[in-house]
């Protein structure tokens, strides 16, 4: 008796249950932003609309080993609010100005009027083997490769 309920366990622990397909299926593609009447107050502007007035990035920095590049965005506009923006960032390798990577970022966090906010994005060297040229942390890795960043705006989206 006792064999043939561990022989049942066994054939039921044994026959495959039902997949649970919990990936999503096609390519990824970004949700693009379309106002509704929820949203009236939000506008965006685009790189060409953006004045060097609107909104200044500074103080940027990444240490060797860090995760995140860190950055200041300030919000000079006097009635609007800063909810996110979209940073095309270019990395060049300190010594001989040679392209080591670009990308694109969005950044969502809101920044009042007039006020300055640290933002950050996950850093792009995977590895750790780049460090931001002006970072206060030194590494001392002898194999660490120094870079430059140029950081442009490519558009912002704000709200009244």
């Amino acid at each position: 008796m006792k064999f043939l309920f561990a022989l049942i366990f066994i054939l039921a622990m044994s026959l495959p249950a039902a997949a649970e397909n919990t990936t999503r299926k096609g390519p990824l593609r970004p949700r693009m932003y379309m106002p509704t009447e929820e949203y009236a107050d939000t506008f965006r502007l685009a790189s060409a609309e953006l004045s060097p007035d609107s909104v200044v990035i500074a103080s940027y920095d990444k240490p060797l080993r860090s995760m995140r590049e860190t950055f200041f965005v300030t919000n000079r506009h006097r009635d609007v609010s800063l909810v996110s923006i979209t940073l095309r960032l270019t990395y060049r390798r300190h010594d001989d100005g040679s392209m080591l990577h670009s990308r694109t970022v969005t950044v969502s966090h809101p920044v009042p009027p007039g006020e300055t906010r640290q933002l950050y994005a996950t850093s792009w060297d995977r590895q750790y083997n780049y460090y931001y040229h002006a970072t206060r942390i030194r590494p001392r890795s002898s194999l660490a490769v120094a870079y430059d960043v140029e950081i442009t705006p490519l558009s912002a989206l704000f709200e009244r």
